[in-house]
């Protein structure tokens, strides 16, 4: 019978396997495309071959039909070596896409780029001799979707399952999405195992409802779950990518947080630098609120430069910033700003008690010993101490607390 003159139900039929056959290979087209994104992921690569494995299986099926009888001139019969060749590759096809959807869902599971998966390379001998069994031995197309069966039942619930059991953290849309269809898959193909026991045992009872509502529209079925599974399977890759995107973003995140910190410290003594006081770091504490600052100037500093070398030098005010530290509270902050000059920003304290407490810092911090040669250098400052009612009058006090630092400094130097 020419394709032409087939029943309603036999055509509508044909056009759903054309139409599945169809969505495949636009499915193969945009899993190939998307293999750039999937650099890493074994388990895409698997899947997107599984893709092609199924479309390879369902364009043979469809030649079959509807091509193979138009160049021979009318039906092909179910025992002519074409047909069977035909059958053999749609069911080698259709197992190599079960095969590889286990292995493509094992592979995400397992979260490593190659897992062991030995015992799946034994399944490639497996179906190679289903595929030729079920050719040779069956005498349409409906038997070789009854030896199918089976094999659907257990890949699609084993990948399913699969899902189903990942730890919650791994849970997403994309997973319950796919695991959802492979569910419903394993529902559909237990459905038409029963609806294929009817057509081949109609003796034993069982399934006729299944094979009355599915015959004739099983493609239809077969064509969404499809469409959601590689729907499911996209969204696991976009996911995993996006996991990847955030994870990058977060460690330049704290790059960058470092590099900013880094960028605001004083190399020689950690404390802040003046960079970090002209841009506000460090003074969160200080906003809204009132306090006191105090400037310093090491009086001795030039001098061991000069005596002892830059080394000792910088040794000295390392020690100076240290003393320092040892009489600050935990939102008290102390800036270098440049040379031998230090300045310690104190919120809600009060200027007269601060130069009290500074001084007797300084004064009864211990000298800085050197061992090598052996050295004992005094710390010597000049202070300068001046209050804020506000973070807006921090430059104004510090202009009055270095003035009234240099004042300080040279009343030292006149009583020497």
């Amino acid at each position: 019978m020419e394709p032409a003159h087939l029943s309603f139900q036999v055509l509508i039929q044909y056009l759903g396997l054309l139409s599945q056959a169809a969505t495949v290979l636009l499915l193969v087209v945009l899993f190939v495309l998307l293999r750039g994104y999937a650099d890493r992921r074994a388990y895409f690569h698997a899947w997107s071959n599984a893709w092609i494995a199924l479309a390879v299986a369902l364009t043979v099926l469809s030649v079959r039909y509807v091509l193979l009888p138009r160049l021979m001139g009318g039906p092909l019969a179910e025992d002519a070596l074409a047909t069977r060749v035909c059958y053999f590759i749609y069911q080698f096809g259709k197992l190599a896409f079960l095969v590889l959807l286990l292995r493509g869902t094992l592979l995400y599971v397992g979260g490593l780029a190659s897992p062991p998966l030995g015992y799946v390379k034994y399944l490639w001998g497996v179906i190679a001799g289903v595929a030729m069994v079920s050719a040779w031995l069956t005498h349409d197309a409906v038997g070789v979707l009854f030896w199918q069966a089976f094999a659907n039942v257990i890949m699609f619930g084993w990948c399913s399952l699969a899902l189903l059991l990942l730890p919650r953290a791994r849970r997403s849309l994309g997973t319950r999405t796919t695991a959802g269809t492979l569910v419903l898959s394993t529902l559909l193909w237990v459905a038409y195992a029963l609806a294929f026991t009817h057509h081949f045992y109609p003796q034993l009872g069982i399934g006729a409802g299944a094979w009355n509502f599915f015959s004739g529209r099983n493609v239809y079925f077969d064509l969404i779950l499809n469409m959601l599974l590689a729907f499911g399977m996209v969204l696991v890759l976009f996911e995993d990518a996006r996991r990847e995107i955030d994870s990058a973003h977060r460690e330049l995140r704290i790059a960058h947080e470092q590099l900013l910190r880094e960028s605001y410290l004083d190399s020689l003594t950690g404390a802040y630098n003046r960079r970090a006081f002209n841009e506000g770091a460090g003074l969160e504490d200080a906003r809204g609120s009132f306090g006191a600052l105090a400037v310093f100037d090491l009086d001795n500093l030039k001098d061991v430069n000069d005596r002892h070398g830059h080394k000792y030098g910088d040794e000295l005010l390392r020690h100076f910033a240290n003393i320092l530290r040892a009489g600050l509270r935990s939102n008290d902050k102390l800036y270098r700003l440049g040379g031998d000059e230090f300045l310690l920003v104190m919120p809600r304290a009060v200027a007269s008690v601060v130069e009290k407490r500074m001084r007797e810092l300084i004064g009864g911090a211990p000298p800085l010993q050197i061992t090598e040669p052996r050295l004992s250098l005094p710390v010597s400052a000049s202070i300068g101490v001046a209050d804020f009612k506000s973070v807006e009058q921090l430059e104004a006090a510090v202009h009055d607390a270095d003035r009234a630092m240099y004042s300080a400094k040279r009343s030292r130097k006149r009583s020497r």
